[in-house]
């Protein structure tokens, strides 16, 4: 069951998008009422400039919520948190209505998973690649489902191929933990590294090249 949803709101308590300073206010449902649980005023940046400091921000302000609604969001930070398994959902209206909608899919789409999941990650190797994302050069890679199940892939196979190949300006990494290799391996190529926790078991690992 859908306990908690966060609404990106503006300072009139309307559902608003990215591009401004809003809150993130985390509804709960208590007794079929929903009301403002926690409160958090964040600042965004510049969106084309600062994708990782507004996602950092944004994931703090959800405390590990997982279902996030607002009126737009910029792409990349929709596929970081998406790789965070926070569910992103785009609506503008009135709130006891949304977040009414919202529950009940969210709760709809539980179950399905739970119907579909089998034994697909077993089944065979599954090969994960980096993505490109906005500008030539820039990628994003996420290791949660590589970390997260038995898919026939380690995070060494996924990863250290595209970083030996050395194409590439920089690389957001997604993951539920530090790999113990990476480290080393960033340092022996020369490689800045930015390491950044934004929940209990998310990371963001920003690579790109010493200048």
């Amino acid at each position: 069951m859908i306990k908690k949803i966060a609404i990106y709101e503006n300072n009139l308590g309307e559902i608003t998008d990215l591009s401004a300073n809003g809150f993130v206010r985390i509804y709960s449902k208590n007794n079929d009422k929903w009301s403002v649980e926690e409160e958090t005023s964040v600042e965004i940046f510049n969106l084309d400039e600062n994708i990782l400091l507004n996602t950092l921000n944004l994931s703090e302000a959800l405390n590990n919520c997982k279902v996030f609604v607002s009126k737009e969001i910029p792409d990349l930070i929709h596929e970081m948190l998406n790789n965070f398994g926070i569910s992103i959902w785009k609506m503008e209206g009135k709130q006891n209505e949304i977040l009414e909608y919202v529950s009940k899919k969210e709760e709809e789409e539980e179950e399905e998973i739970k119907f579909i999941i089998t034994s697909k990650y077993n089944e065979k190797r599954r090969t994960i690649y980096p993505k490109e994302i906005g500008k030539k050069g820039y990628y994003i890679l996420s290791l949660k489902e590589i970390q997260k199940h038995n898919t026939g892939t380690t995070t060494k196979q996924a990863l250290r191929p595209f970083l030996n190949n050395n194409n590439f300006n920089e690389l957001i990494v997604i993951c539920s933990h530090i790999p113990n290799w990476l480290e080393p391996e960033l340092k022996t190529q020369n490689l800045n590294y930015e390491f950044s926790k934004t929940g209990q078991n998310d990371y963001i690992i920003l690579i790109n090249h010493n200048n």
